[in-house]
């Protein structure tokens, strides 16, 4: 039975230790690549402001709509108005779920050109000097991701300025979708690039790629298990009390390669263990944790049109509030619902949210939605369901926070945490600022949570301060590397030794 568990343990090293090589070394690179998408709060930084002077002329949402003859087939379910390029623009997610751009000058679905793609880039990157259109594409390797599907297509814009950035734009909506340097871009390509195998789909194998992490990772889960398992028992260490071998150590083995290969497993092998296991496990064999399509997001368009009559509150009437209570103006204005609640609030560039109202600057309102609001619209939502649990969070949960790639923005507190008494244990994070569901969590995605982001991203709460995180994964990170490269060392020298050992 040994004898068979040192083969098994052999090949499968001999067969995964390169696809092992790619995921550390991937691994490693990820660690520090940075956020791939743009977050709120850096939209909001690089935002134009609203000009006041200019803002009476605009069309209202519901004016913007009716002109561009979309309101026969569809209506708005969420929209913002933020400049883009000089000119005031509705961007609405209609309740098909697709994404319109509209002129607030006249209603009309204008087309992103290439110049003004250029000029948003050059808006978003002011220090830089000189931008050109690098390319006009539907899908690159950095935009594979279905979450990108509603921009498409988009505009590459490069940068002259000192970290060389590159600005993707979507030719749908104009919002900017990715943000890189140079080195962000090295990054992804020798990170989530290698580490998720995109290169398959480039030669035509995206529908296996899946499969292949999957079964790829319980494959080398097994390699792992089975060296941690022959490790143990060839170690012999004398404080243990076990007698050491001939040569006095606790290694059996002189061959420099193969004794740093033992060190490694014994030092390495359960970080291993556990990063093979999540990896495995992520891919949601036999749907052991339920459908996971939308990882707990919520879609905007799956709320209800907003009414005409409250969208078309005119802007010569909130004009004057552009500027808010402070000194800082508004850059975005953001149409909200919940529970058959509208309103329009404004952001600065900071973050800072106010509502505005049809009564004039003197009536200036904190935004967002009560209590009971909130759980009358979940109540609306699951009519068929009670509410176990309502609380009002003011620091992350096991489940919900903020990390070094999912920004505070991304993540707001406070946030009610509402839990139903449905078949699914389902919990929602509603914010009550904006009234957005922002999470949707059901009794097989908690369990994920704990057995992939615990054990693969290690984002434990102990952990999740900086330098800690860096202290425990930097270290495991780079002997796991070295634990795979003495794989394929051993691997590579014992098929070139079979190989010209043959002949004779």
């Amino acid at each position: 039975m040994k004898r068979l568990l040192f083969l098994a343990h052999r090949w499968l090293g001999i067969v995964l230790c390169l696809l092992l090589l790619l995921w550390s070394v991937s691994g490693l690179m990820m660690m520090y690549a940075g956020p791939s998408g743009i977050s709120p709060d850096v939209r909001l930084a690089h935002s134009q402001p609203l000009p006041s002077a200019e803002a009476g002329r605009w069309l209202s949402l519901s004016e913007a709509w009716q002109r561009s003859g979309l309101a026969t087939t569809r209506q708005p379910a969420t929209a913002r108005l933020n400049m883009q390029a000089g000119e005031a623009i509705w961007l609405v997610i209609d309740t098909a779920g697709q994404r319109q751009r509209l002129s607030a000058q006249d209603g009309q679905p204008h087309p992103l050109t290439p110049a003004q793609a250029v000029q948003i880039a050059r808006d978003w990157w002011p220090d830089s000097q000189q931008a050109r259109l690098q390319a006009a594409f539907e899908r690159d390797a950095s935009t594979a991701m279905m979450n990108y599907d509603s921009y498409r297509p988009f505009y590459r814009v490069a940068l002259d300025d000192a970290e060389q950035h590159e600005v993707t734009i979507s030719q749908r909506s104009g919002e900017v979708v990715k943000s890189t340097t140079r080195l962000q871009r090295l990054l992804f390509w020798t990170g989530s690039y290698l580490h998720f195998l995109r290169p398959l789909d480039a030669i035509g194998l995206a529908e296996a790629r899946k499969p292949i992490l999957t079964w790829g990772a319980l494959a080398a889960l097994l390699s792992v298990c089975s060296g941690l398992w022959l490790g143990v028992g060839r170690w012999r260490p004398a404080w243990l009390g076990k007698r050491p071998y001939p040569n006095g150590s606790s290694n059996p083995y002189r061959a420099l390669w193969q004794r740093w290969h033992l060190w490694l497993g014994l030092s390495a092998g359960l970080l291993a263990f556990t990063w093979c296991l999540s990896g495995f496990l992520s891919g949601n064999p036999w749907q052991l944790f339920g459908p996971q399509g939308s990882h707990g997001k919520v879609h905007p368009h799956a709320q209800p049109s907003l009414p005409t009559t409250i969208s078309g509150l005119p802007m010569t009437q909130i004009a004057g509030q552009l500027q808010g209570q402070g000194t800082a103006p508004a850059v975005e204005l953001n149409w909200v619902q919940l529970g058959g609640q509208q309103q329009l609030q404004a952001q600065d560039r900071q973050g800072r949210v106010w509502r505005l109202t049809a009564a004039g600057s003197a009536s200036l309102q904190a935004a967002g939605f009560s209590k009971d609001t909130v759980l009358a619209d979940v109540r609306g939502r699951q009519p068929h369901t009670s509410i176990r649990a309502a609380e009002l969070l003011q620091q992350d949960d096991a489940y919900y926070y903020s990390s070094p790639r999912i920004s505070r923005a991304e993540c707001p507190l406070p946030v009610w945490r509402i839990q139903l008494d449905d078949a699914a244990a389902s919990w929602l994070y509603v914010n009550p600022q904006n009234g957005a569901t922002v999470l949707q969590l059901k009794q097989g995605q908690r369990s994920l949570r704990w057995l992939f982001s615990a054990l693969h991203n290690w984002d434990l709460p102990i952990l999740r301060l900086r330098p800690l995180w860096d202290i425990w994964m930097l270290p495991g990170s780079i002997a796991c590397v070295a634990l795979a490269l003495t794989a394929a060392v051993l691997g590579w020298r014992r098929l070139t030794h079979r190989k010209t050992a043959r002949p004779r």
